[in-house]
């Protein structure tokens, strides 16, 4: 088995790519009971490795919002239209979570 400080911030950082579990398991090449571990794991809520990779997930996000911004800033059409949607899918995504724990 492994230990959670093992994979923590890879799970970060594979988060942030926005891999889903399974490939993370495929990337940190994970088979048998270790491998159904961490796929439960990131599904648990409150697990270290979860948070982890709900941290990464927002930092992949913040990223790529600082990318569209400094595009828009500079009158990127295209940029500007895809903040805005990127907003109205971040604001449904987050009401979904606060409603249902989706």
């Amino acid at each position: 088995m492994y230990t959670t400080d093992q994979y923590k911030s890879k799970v970060r950082t594979f988060g942030a790519l926005g891999y889903d579990a399974e490939r993370i398991a495929d990337l940190l090449n994970l088979h048998g009971e270790e491998r159904i571990e961490l796929i439960v794991r990131l599904s648990v809520s409150g697990d270290e490795l979860r948070i982890a990779y709900e941290n990464g997930l927002a930092v992949g996000e913040y990223n790529i919002d600082v990318g569209l911004t400094k595009l828009a800033e500079q009158g990127d059409i295209d940029a500007i239209e895809a903040l805005g949607e990127r907003s109205k899918q971040r604001k449904t995504r987050d009401m979904k979570k606060h409603l249902f724990g989706v």
